[in-house]
């Protein structure tokens, strides 16, 4: 064989090699959740199916504690490491939209955006600014009403009539109080009580923040009632002073009569009550002359990927996801809510809602949400932190809402006005 010949070969033999390296190659995208137990696991199944119709992308998950979720991202951010698609708790979103250098969804979807119209578009609101959208819905919970069937009969109440107002919810709470000897009901607060006091108060026609978070609005007639209300379930013996998780443990157990939480938790509670006792779920109860207004819990995902290969995956995988069947699988495996418009047109999510009935009051919610109230970038902590203490001074029921929210909502307000 002659030099040149031989020469000829071995680059045939390299190109052939780079050509099946191009073809191998992968790209790995990092993912940002704290998803665990049950929810883990459908969601890494549904990144492994995109995979498997994906070879040429590896999608790594990376956990944190839902607590820890937003410093570690934000650390991952500013250390320089990968962060494509993260998590982000739906409160926090202003701060990463101020702070981070999150992706317009829109913009990097060059064009081609009908994978966003799938969305009921009141949850997309919450990562919309403009025609931009920062943020999709992904770990959606709305607040629901769940309640001990058996109880209701021990206590004299019909368990196929649950409350529909606040004022029966108050009313049942104190008959089974009174006549059982147990828990007659609570409502979660969530971490600092930031959650459980916005819900309240923008269902009662109240308004929680202002549009830009920076300012506390809920020191209305109609707050104050909510608040005040809150104050009654604790004054009047039917709510014990405690927490979320003990007040979850209660209810699973036996011993409390009603219990307002997300829905993230039915199927959890499915189970809890299971050969213990008849479970009923239905929605979050009204104040009487007001429509139902009820603020989404949990968490939506938002994009960081850098332009080239990994955004263009990361895109992918958020297409995949939002398909209608993915987004459902999602919803019925994981307990969170169903996102995509008009859920029950998959025939795979009639079933199941057929054969699970307590998910119907859930789907019916749906067009009731409102986006959560989100916070500002500086003095969120201070703000947080004076709700957490008005809720112990409502519980303690030495002074009256009228006197307490007014005084709360004004230090609030010192705390944020860093942002003005």
């Amino acid at each position: 064989m002659s030099a040149t010949r031989l020469k000829r070969g071995v680059l045939g033999l390299a190109l052939a090699f780079l050509a099946t390296g191009t073809a191998l190659a992968e790209t790995e995208i990092a993912f940002y959740h704290y998803q665990t137990g049950g929810s883990y696991q459908v969601f890494r199944s549904i990144l492994d199916e995109f995979e498997a119709a994906n070879p040429d992308i590896t999608v790594r998950d990376i956990f944190a504690q839902s607590e820890q979720i937003t410093a570690e991202v934000q650390a991952a951010l500013a250390a320089g490491r990968p962060v494509d698609i993260a998590t982000v708790i739906g409160k926090n979103i202003v701060f990463f939209l101020n702070n981070t250098g999150a992706v317009d969804m829109v913009e990097a979807s060059e064009g081609d955006t009908a994978w966003l119209d799938g969305y009921l578009p009141n949850f997309l609101d919450l990562g919309r600014v403009g025609d931009a959208v920062y943020a999709i819905p992904h770990a959606y919970g709305t607040p629901m009403l769940y309640y001990n069937k058996d109880i209701f009969t021990q206590a004299g109440l019909d368990p196929e009539a649950p409350p529909r107002t606040w004022a029966e919810f108050l009313a049942a709470g104190k008959t089974i109080a009174e006549t059982t000897g147990l828990a007659g009901g609570a409502h979660l607060h969530a971490a600092m009580g930031d959650y459980g006091t916005m819900v309240m108060v923008n269902n009662a026609g109240a308004t929680y923040l202002n549009a830009q978070g920076t300012k506390a609005e809920f020191d209305t007639p109609e707050g104050i009632a909510a608040l005040q209300n809150w104050q009654d379930m604790a004054t009047s013996g039917m709510m014990p002073i405690a927490g979320d998780s003990d007040w979850s443990a209660a209810f699973n157990a036996g011993q409390m009569g009603m219990y307002i939480t997300s829905s993230a938790g039915l199927r959890g509670s499915v189970a809890a009550a299971e050969g213990k006792f008849e479970l009923g779920v239905t929605n979050y109860p009204l104040f009487e002359d007001q429509p139902r207004r009820v603020s989404n819990s949990g968490a939506a995902l938002m994009l960081y990927a850098p332009e080239g290969e990994r955004r263009e995956a990361s895109m992918a995988l958020l297409r995949f996801i939002s398909q209608k069947e993915v987004a459902n699988r999602w919803s019925r495996e994981s307990g969170y809510m169903p996102l995509i418009q008009d859920p029950l047109s998959d025939p795979a999510m009639a079933a199941y809602v057929a054969e699970f009935p307590y998910v119907r009051p859930v789907i019916e919610q749906m067009a009731d949400t409102i986006p959560t109230n989100v916070w500002p970038a500086k003095g969120t902590l201070e703000a947080q932190t004076e709700i957490r203490a008005m809720l112990d001074e409502l519980w303690a029921g030495r002074r009256t809402a009228a006197e307490i929210v007014p005084e709360t909502v004004a230090r609030v307000n010192a705390a944020l006005a860093v942002n003005n």
